[in-house]
């Protein structure tokens, strides 16, 4: 059973496979015929979230790195922490002055009071996905643009799309001349660094990365919207949720209320205990879970999102962030079990 379900989506062969259905690595650059099927490709991968083109973007440190050298270039950044992991290494990297954008301690949410305060601090490029990262809540994306429109004639918002896209949820129709969309294939089941920005009559393409394409990058991509894993069409995180609950009370809580979170998707918090030793005990039982992305990545320390968010190391080491493809309460016994096991033996 996996309990990783949106941040470890399952790869798609058929997509990674058109991906790799080549004889050489690069179309003829004056071939017409070729390069028409790649600006049609793109063109219909866009036109998918109402855009109207898509250009190659990996999601890589490197790529997040070229992408805010030439975003700084024009614009102040304020970027939300919870964006992506690699896109945080990239900002620690560089090292430059942005404002940082950080979900709620209450709500979970990029909140609007902190857009709001960056705009007053004349920051005019917003980079704000529409789920964070490890909570796995939904920000007010169409709330914030609203506000972006009211206060700034010039502004740049970036959101990334990828989990909604994974559960094919709806995404806000406000691709516009001032906002771009990030869809990262791995949510969709392509191999990691195959990703792309859709735009729609941009006004500063000057600031697109200069992303060598991978001629089937769209058509993959394309194939892995049109093959979504089948998942289950009840939300049911509450109940799983309040079974948990009833069986660990007061060992158990969230870092961010339900009501904000996607479907199926829970933040839970095990009381006094470290991740690491609940996740192990549970992988020999095969259930599959992870603390946060950076835990999912090999880099063995807990949640970034929560440790900007206020909380300190320990506390969040108590995080299990969860999400499920199929309801998995029939887990609720085995992980209430494992969790007083760990407590008991003190690790």
């Amino acid at each position: 059973m996996r309990l990783d379900f949106l941040q470890n989506y399952p790869t798609n062969s058929q997509a990674n496979q058109i991906l790799i259905s080549l004889t050489q690595p690069n179309l003829s650059p004056i071939d017409p015929e070729e390069n028409a099927r790649l600006m049609q490709d793109s063109k219909t991968l866009a036109t998918i979230f109402g855009g109207e083109y898509s250009i190659p973007f990996g999601f890589l440190c490197a790529h997040w790195t070229e992408l805010f050298l030439r975003l700084a270039k024009f614009y102040k950044i304020a970027c939300a922490i919870s964006n992506h992991q690699q896109s945080y290494e990239a900002l620690k990297l560089l090292n430059f002055p942005i404002h940082k954008l950080i979900p709620n301690k209450k709500s979970g949410l990029i909140e609007v009071e902190n857009v709001l305060e960056a705009i007053q601090k004349k920051y005019e490029c917003f980079i704000i996905p529409l789920a964070n990262e490890d909570i796995l809540t939904r920000n007010p994306i169409e709330e914030i643009k609203l506000v972006l429109k009211k206060h700034l004639k010039k502004f740049v918002l970036i959101v990334d799309i990828s989990y909604a896209s994974s559960l094919n949820l709806p995404i806000p129709d406000i691709l516009d001349a001032h906002t771009l969309f990030l869809l990262n294939g791995e949510s969709l089941g392509v191999l990691r660094s195959h990703g792309v920005i859709i735009a729609k009559n941009f006004f500063d393409t000057q600031i697109f990365p200069k992303t060598l394409p991978t001629p089937k990058l769209f058509a993959s991509l394309i194939k892995g919207l049109k093959d979504l894993q089948e998942t289950s069409q009840e939300d049911s995180k509450n109940a799983f949720y309040q079974d948990l609950k009833e069986k660990l009370k007061d060992n158990l809580n969230l870092f961010a209320p339900l009501e904000n979170t996607l479907p199926n998707s829970l933040p839970l918090r095990f009381a006094s205990i470290k991740a690491r030793n609940l996740l192990q005990a549970l992988l020999i039982q095969k259930i599959y879970a992870i603390n946060g992305t950076q835990c999912l990545y090999g880099f063995f320390s807990p949640s970034f999102v929560l440790q900007e968010m206020g909380y300190t190391e320990l506390e969040a080491r108590e995080l299990l962030s969860v999400s499920y493809k199929k309801n998995p309460k029939a887990l609720c016994e085995t992980l209430a079990q494992t969790y007083h096991q760990i407590r008991t033996l003190e690790i």
